[in-house]
C-alpha cells in the first residue's frame, strides 16, 4: 500500500481534528502520545494497532464492545464520552463526525490523488457510474465505480471507503464514479473525502423511514454539495429539486445543467435508443427514456471534463447492460425486463417506458414492497401499477421481519376504482414470477419489479440465496 501510512495520535492531532471539524477534540490522558495503523467500527476486526471508533447506532452502541477490542489489540479509542480503561481516548461529541478525516488520514488522504466523483439522487445512480466509468475509460484514463454493485452497501462506511480508495489510488485509478446515499451523507461517511464533481440524478419518494419529510431527504442530498467542497456540480433541471440545487450553488462552484428538452430525434426501442445532444449523435444499449436522461448526466459531466462528444458516444455505446437496471431476458414470443425499481416514481417511470417501448404489447408486472421501510408507499405502488399494467401479481420483496402477507395486504390497499389491471398476489416470489411466466402470451412483456441486481431475499435476519434473473430463466425453462 504505498501511500498508506500511520497516525500518531496525541495532542497535535486533537488539535488539527477541533480546528478542521470546528468541533471539540480531546485526548485522554493530556500529554498521551501512541501510534494508530488503522481505525475500525466492528470490535471483530480489530487488528493489531488499530483504533477502534466507538459508533453509537440505532441497534447497538459500539462502547460496550470496548474492552473487546482493546483485547483484540486496539491501542486507542474514539468515543463521545470518556471510559474506564487505560488506553489513550480520543474524546469528541459525535464520534461519526471525525472519524471519516481520521480514516481519510491514516490512509494517506487518497482522495486527493484521484478526482473522486459523487453521484446521488433516488433513481439512476447506479447507470450513471457505470456509464461515466465507461466513458473515463475510453478517454484513457483509469476508472473505477464505487456503489451498489460493488459491495452490500451503496456507499462503505468511512473506514472501508478510504481503504478502497487507498487501493484504487495504488493500482493507478484517475476517476472513481461513486454512487453517495443519502443515509452516508447523514452519518457522513464520505467525511475526509475530496470531490472533484458531484451529480444530482432526482429526488422521488424513498427512504421517508429515515428521514420523515421530503424535505429532510432533499436536504440529505444537498449535503454532497454543500458541505464537501464540491468543485462542479452537475444538476438535472427537469426536476424541481435539481433546479432548486443549482439555484444554492456557492459562487466558487460551478455548474453544469442537463435537460431532457437538449434531447433531439429520440429513437426508442427495446434495444436501447438513438438521439442528438448539441449536434452529437450518442447511441445506448440501455432501453428507455431513463437511461437517455442517465446519459444526459454523464454527457454534461464528461463535456465539463474536457472529454470530446466521440470519446463520450464511444463510451456510452459500451456498456451493453448494467445489472437489474431494465436488464431484458429475451423468451420464445415474449421478453421479461428485471428492474430495480422500488419506489412510487420509479416503477411508475418504468412501466410508462414499457408501454412505450412495447406499444400494444400486454404489461404483466410483478412487483412488492420491503419491510422495515416507509410504509406510505406500499398502495401508491398498487394504484401506479394497476394503471399502467394489464396484469399485475404482487409479492413479496425483503419482508425482512415483517409478515410479508400483511406488506402484501398494505400494497393491495392501493387498488380500487381507477385500478384497469387483473392483480393478484401470491406471497412466495419465485411463485410469483413462475405466474406471470407461464401466464406470458406472444407479445406480452413481463416487468419484475423491486429487487434487481440484488441475489438474496431478506427474511426475518436472514438473508437467502434468490435472484430474480434466475427465478426468470427458470420460469422460461419450466414453460418450454
Amino acid at each position: 500500500m504505498g501511500h498508506r501510512k500511520t497516525l500518531m495520535l496525541d495532542g497535535a492531532i486533537a488539535r488539527e481534528l477541533s480546528s478542521k471539524m470546528l468541533t471539540d477534540v480531546r485526548l485522554i490522558p493530556e500529554g498521551a502520545s501512541v501510534q494508530v495503523s488503522s481505525v475500525v467500527m466492528d470490535s471483530r476486526r480489530v487488528e493489531d494497532g488499530a483504533l477502534f471508533a466507538c459508533i453509537s447506532g440505532e441497534h447497538f452502541d459500539g462502547h460496550a464492545f470496548a474492552k473487546d477490542a482493546l483485547n483484540s489489540g486496539a491501542v486507542a479509542l474514539l468515543v463521545d464520552r470518556k471510559l474506564d480503561v487505560a488506553v489513550p481516548q480520543l474524546v469528541v461529541e459525535d464520534v461519526r463526525s471525525v472519524l471519516g478525516e481520521i480514516a481519510a488520514i491514516i490512509s494517506g488522504r487518497p482522495s486527493t490523488e484521484i478526482d473522486v466523483i459523487g453521484i446521488t439522487g433516488t433513481n439512476g445512480k447506479t447507470t450513471v457510474a457505470q456509464l461515466l466509468a465507461a466513458v473515463v475509460s475510453e478517454s484513457g484514463r483509469a476508472s473505477a465505480v464505487i456503489g451498489t454493485l460493488e459491495g452490500d452497501m451503496t456507499t462503505p462506511e468511512a473506514p472501508r471507503l478510504q481503504r478502497k480508495l487507498r487501493e484504487l489510488a495504488d493500482d493507478g485509478v484517475s476517476v472513481v464514479a461513486m454512487e453517495v446515499s443519502s443515509h452516508s451523507l447523514v452519518q457522513q461517511r464520505v467525511r475526509g473525502t475530496s470531490f472533484a464533481a458531484g451529480i444530482f440524478t432526482n429526488l422521488g419518494h424513498d427512504h421517508l423511514d429515515i428521514h420523515g419529510t421530503q424535505e429532510e431527504y432533499f436536504r440529505a442530498k444537498s449535503l454532497l454539495f454543500t458541505s464537501y467542497g464540491v468543485k462542479q456540480m452537475v444538476v438535472n433541471t427537469d426536476d424541481v429539486y435539481g433546479r432548486l440545487l443549482g439555484d444554492l450553488a456557492a459562487d466558487d462552484q460551478e455548474v453544469s445543467r442537463f435537460s431532457m428538452a437538449q434531447v433531439e430525434l429520440l429513437n426508442l426501442s427495446l434495444e436501447g435508443s438513438i438521439f442528438v445532444v448539441d449536434g452529437a449523435a450518442f447511441s445506448l444499449a440501455l432501453p428507455g427514456r431513463a437511461n437517455v436522461e442517465n446519459a444526459l448526466a454523464v454527457i454534461s459531466w464528461a463535456r465539463a471534463f474536457g472529454i470530446d462528444d466521440e470519446t463520450i458516444a464511444r463510451g456510452l455505446a459500451s456498456v451493453e447492460q448494467v445489472p437489474g437496471r431494465m436488464q431484458r431476458i429475451s423468451g420464445e414470443g415474449y421478453d421479461v425486463i428485471v428492474d430495480f425499481a422500488h419506489t412510487p416514481e420509479a416503477l411508475e417511470a418504468l412501466l410508462r417506458t414499457c408501454r412505450e417501448l412495447a406499444a400494444g404489447r400486454r404489461l404483466i408486472v410483478v412487483f412488492g414492497c420491503g419491510g422495515g421501510r416507509d410504509r406510505r408507499k406500499r398502495p401508491e405502488m398498487a394504484a401506479i401499477a394497476g394503471v399502467h399494467a394489464d396484469v399485475v401479481v404482487v409479492t413479496s420483496d425483503n419482508p425482512r421481519h415483517e409478515d410479508p402477507s400483511e406488506i402484501i395486504a398494505e400494497v393491495c390497499a392501493g387498488f380500487s376504482e381507477t385500478t384497469t389491471a387483473r392483480w393478484s398476489s401470491e406471497v412466495d416470489r419465485s411463485e410469483a414470477i413462475s405466474r406471470a411466466v407461464l401466464a406470458a402470451e406472444d407479445g406480452d412483456l413481463i416487468i419484475i419489479a423491486g429487487k434487481g441486481h440484488e441475489r438474496y431475499q431478506e427474511i426475518g435476519s436472514c438473508k437467502t440465496d434468490f435472484d430474480d434473473v434466475e427465478h426468470v430463466r427458470a420460469a422460461m425453462e419450466a414453460k418450454r
